[in-house]
């Protein structure tokens, strides 16, 4: 049985910058990861890294965050991840990340929803896609071993606190059991149950769920404003600042304001009950280049010139908020104690930072900070302990080893496939748990989704070997109780985001 000072489940942003972090930090790290090299990178943020680099302080970029929050972000963890914004740019930069510069050779910093000032830095249409090769690079560099194709399906739990993983090998079809001081959960959102595309399964999240650890806020989700209906085509927020215009049907343009993070941008586009289209065809001509891989999709998927055409709009969900719970160290806490061996960055991890909704480029700035503390942490922990008992690791091979054989072997007649148990899911997600959602609302959604669980799963292939299938059933089967989690939710919480229209008399 392999056994490493800090295990990262997740070859996200997060991920490598928590791997790299642990690794510099002194300690031994392995990165495991679900999906083939180079995969994860297509659930990264399109939308730019927040930083207050031209301003005095960063007390500002704070505040946006706590309002656009609607106050309920860890006023702790905001003001921690902002102030440690400028330190990492200039850290990628360092590592050979290309911004985007101004007239000044300074990085060009845009002014998109939730901020009152220019505060995010990209790449232009690629800054996740360049970010996610630069870490791997610097992961390389390191000899941090990087374990693709390797599903993980649960957490080894000693006394409460964590001693290692079990894992899927996909290619040889086998458990493989791994040991531990320390693990981080570092996955992506589990927004793949509102869109079934497989990009944002939650992993880290259904892992601690399954070693009952509870998780936190998640009510909340955050949609890109800029999703072209249909083909659900996501595009980078930064197309905004760039001259591009959202405009309603009928005439007129939607503005997005500076106190309103991704949600309330998106219930903007929707509160005029019309259609609202992207018009490119303005965006600044000194800007065009930086949109080359967007033009092409956008004629590839719509058969749209994103120069010559309007493209309609309808937000989707593209992040999610709620996840694993940690305190302002990367520590998952259960209740208000910390788990002992436990850490989370990312997509899957509710750090407090957002509260309520998301403000561009924050969801890049908290996988990178957060994955660095996280990593951090994690090493110095693992330097004050030793491993586990590892009958604890085997106790949770043997138990995995059931629940696979009875996914491959045991599936009762009239159990869903997994296509038609994600479309179920995406379904239900969509129309209970969308933008607009109550008590009642959530509630229903619940109910449906106990439905699609009690129906059970099955797959068409009962070899494990190079089963991709299983691997897809197994993360629906978390995605499903991800779901379920966030249906019993109450309703959304904090200060509701208003249409202007609607707002008392000099509110904001």
């Amino acid at each position: 049985m392999d056994a490493w000072d800090v295990v990262v489940i997740g070859g996200t942003v997060a991920g490598m910058r928590a791997a790299i972090a642990a690794h510099d930090a002194g300690a031994s790290v392995a990165l495991f990861s679900g999906r083939a090299h180079g995969s994860d990178a297509g659930a990264a943020d399109t939308g730019g890294l927040a930083a207050s680099v031209g301003e005095a302080t960063s007390r500002a970029h704070r505040d946006d965050t706590i309002r656009a929050g609607r106050w309920l972000s860890d006023q702790d963890v905001a003001a921690a991840r902002t102030s440690a914004a400028f330190g990492e740019l200039a850290q990628l930069e360092r590592w050979g990340l290309v911004l985007r510069r101004d007239g000044a050779s300074l990085p060009l910093l845009q002014q998109l929803p939730g901020h009152s000032e220019p505060r995010v830095a990209s790449t232009g249409d690629s800054t996740g896609r360049e970010l996610h090769q630069l870490l791997e690079e610097q992961c390389i560099k390191r000899g941090i071993p990087r374990r693709v194709d390797m599903q993980a399906v649960s957490l080894a739990m000693q006394d409460g606190s964590a001693c290692g993983a079990v894992f899927f090998d996909v290619q040889d079809g086998e458990l493989v059991s791994v040991q531990a001081k320390t693990v981080i959960l570092a996955s992506d959102g589990f927004q793949s149950a509102w869109n079934g595309d497989g990009v944002g399964d939650g992993t880290g999240a259904w892992l601690a769920l399954g070693a009952n650890i509870a998780l936190r806020d998640m009510e909340f989700s955050a949609c890109n404003p800029l999703n072209v209906e249909t083909v659900d085509l996501s595009l980078p927020l930064t197309l905004i600042d760039d001259g591009a215009k959202v405009r309603l049907a009928s005439g007129g343009d939607v503005e997005f304001e500076a106190d309103s993070g991704l949600d309330a941008a998106s219930q903007l586009i929707l509160s005029g009950g019309e259609l609202c289209v992207l018009d490119a065809r303005v965006l600044k001509r000194t800007s065009r280049m930086w949109y080359s891989d967007t033009a092409e999709r956008v004629q590839s998927r719509c058969g749209l010139a994103l120069d010559a055409d309007v493209l309609p709009l309808a937000p989707r969900v593209e992040l999610t908020i709620g996840g694993v719970p940690t305190d302002g160290t990367g520590n998952v806490t259960s209740g208000e104690e910390p788990v002992e061996g436990l850490f989370a960055a990312g997509g899957c991890c509710n750090s407090g930072f957002h509260g309520a909704d998301i403000v561009a480029g924050n969801h890049l700035l908290d996988s990178l900070v957060g994955g660095a503390v996280a990593g951090a942490s994690a090493a110095t922990a693992a330097a004050s302990v030793g491993f586990g008992s590892p009958d604890a690791v085997r106790a949770e091979l043997s138990a995995a080893g059931e629940k696979v054989a009875h996914l491959l072997h045991g599936a009762d007649e009239g159990a869903l496939t997994r296509a038609a148990g994600a479309f179920q899911l995406a379904s239900v997600m969509s129309e209970f748990m969308g933008l607009e959602r109550d008590a009642a609302s959530l509630e229903a959604a619940a109910a449906r989704i106990s439905e699609i669980s009690a129906g059970g799963l099955q797959l068409s292939d009962s070899n494990p070997v190079m089963n991709t299938e299983l691997v897809e059933v197994l993360r629906l089967e978390g995605l499903l109780k991800l779901s379920a989690a966030a249906g019993k939710c109450p309703a959304p919480r904090g200060v509701p985001w208003q249409p202007p229209a609607q707002r008392p008399s000099g509110a904001r």
